[in-house]
């Protein structure tokens, strides 16, 4: 059993808790001070002005230091797609086809894509800060020796920060993009393993708002042949409209939401995909 503490001990525990923690400051509020600061005193010193610099940037690097959110995006797509059979339900199959086989291919996938993000992320942070810096520097090799209070310190402070304000909505942007390009790779590798012959191109140009690239309304609803597929070696079908691999695939342009869904069976191709060969074995069936 412990013994209790004594009241000098208790007293001086008492003490302690009541000291005030210091509260960290936020990036707007370091560049509050830095531009107060130059405003009042001028250009002092390169000292000053590297010391200033040193303060913005551990602020803008703790504003910017958001590794989460492209892994929690990314994580849920998978989760969607994956483990609750998303991908399947999309083309009316069962929701354990073809996916307990290829689990470790689309896993490997997800860490590809949450590492190519957190690498885009982190190049994009490091840029906007080095440009924050950069203005800031600029900014106060303009003001006067004595100082100055002319200036519109608000839209001053929006001058420097903006880059770390676009940030925030790149880090996003970032984030989207790829899980867009891993909702599309997801389902590329489910078609191939499961034995899909072609994919039928999907546009979202029928959504409201949504900026589409013509050359993909023009894709819509139109079918391309994977090479090396069954039908194809048995000679059943033919590239009437081409190739999936002669075209740029769904989501490989920036912000592209297209799709590429799955065909199993040359029964659901367009005449016009089907050989003499091909033909006469669907009449046989």
């Amino acid at each position: 059993m412990s013994r209790p503490l004594s009241r000098k001990a208790c007293q001086r525990l008492i003490q302690v808790s009541k000291v005030p923690t210091r509260r960290i400051k936020s990036f707007h509020e370091v560049l509050t001070d830095a531009v107060n600061y130059y405003c009042e005193n001028g250009w002092d010193s390169e000292k000053s002005l590297n010391a200033w610099c040193g303060k913005l940037r551990i602020a803008a690097e703790r504003k910017t230091n958001d590794k989460d959110l492209a892994r929690a995006h990314l994580t849920q797509i998978y989760r969607r797609l994956v483990v609750d059979g998303g991908v399947n339900k999309e083309i009316g199959k069962p929701k354990a086809f073809g996916l307990e086989k290829i689990k470790p291919s689309l896993r490997a996938e997800l860490d590809r894509r949450i590492f190519i993000s957190a690498n885009l992320i982190k190049i994009n942070r490091e840029q906007a800060i080095d440009k924050t810096i950069q203005r800031f520097t600029g900014w106060v090799s303009s003001v006067p020796p004595d100082g100055t209070f002319v200036i519109d310190k608000v839209e001053q402070k929006a001058a420097i920060k903006k880059d770390i304000v676009q940030e925030a909505f790149e880090r996003r942007r970032v984030a989207i993009d790829q899980g867009h390009k891993l909702a599309s790779n997801i389902r590329y590798i489910h078609a191939v393993q499961t034995g899909a012959i072609a994919l039928r191109w999907h546009s979202d140009w029928r959504q409201p708002d949504y900026d589409y690239r013509p050359k993909h309304k023009e894709r819509d609803e139109r079918i391309y042949l994977l090479r090396d597929s069954w039908a194809l070696e048995k000679g059943l079908i033919k590239p009437a409209n081409g190739y999936y691999d002669e075209i740029t695939a769904a989501a490989e342009e920036p912000f592209c939401r297209c799709k590429a869904l799955p065909v199993y069976s040359p029964r659901d191709l367009p005449d016009e995909y089907l050989t003499e060969k091909g033909k006469n074995e669907l009449n046989r069936a």
